[in-house]
C-alpha cells in the first residue's frame, strides 16, 4: 500500500501529515491554509480527511496558483488522501 503514496513524494520530499477527520469546515479551512502557508519549496502536506474538499482545493488554487500542486492518493467515500506540494517560493 505504501508504494501508492510515492508520486509527488518520490524525490525524497519531506512529508507533513495533516489529519482533517472530524473538523468543521471552517476549522478545516483555517488549519489547512495555515499548514500550506508554512510549507517550504519541495515540502509536502499529506491531507487525510473524511470527505472530498473541493471547495478548499479551489480556494488553495486561487491563492497559490502554480506554486502549489496536488495529487489524490486515495479518493473513497469517507477516506480521502491528498498530497499538496509547494513547488516554488
Amino acid at each position: 500500500m505504501i508504494a501508492n503514496f510515492a508520486h509527488l513524494a518520490n524525490d525524497g520530499s519531506k512529508i507533513y501529515p495533516f489529519n482533517g477527520y472530524g473538523l468543521s469546515l471552517e476549522a478545516e479551512e483555517d488549519a489547512l491554509f495555515q499548514a500550506v502557508s508554512e510549507l517550504k519549496q519541495g515540502e509536502i502536506l499529506r491531507l487525510s480527511i473524511d470527505k472530498n474538499p473541493f471547495v478548499l482545493i479551489r480556494s488553495l488554487v486561487v491563492k497559490y496558483g502554480s506554486k502549489l500542486i496536488f495529487e489524490y492518493l486515495q479518493n473513497r467515500e469517507g477516506d480521502v488522501i491528498i498530497d499538496f506540494k509547494r513547488v516554488e517560493e
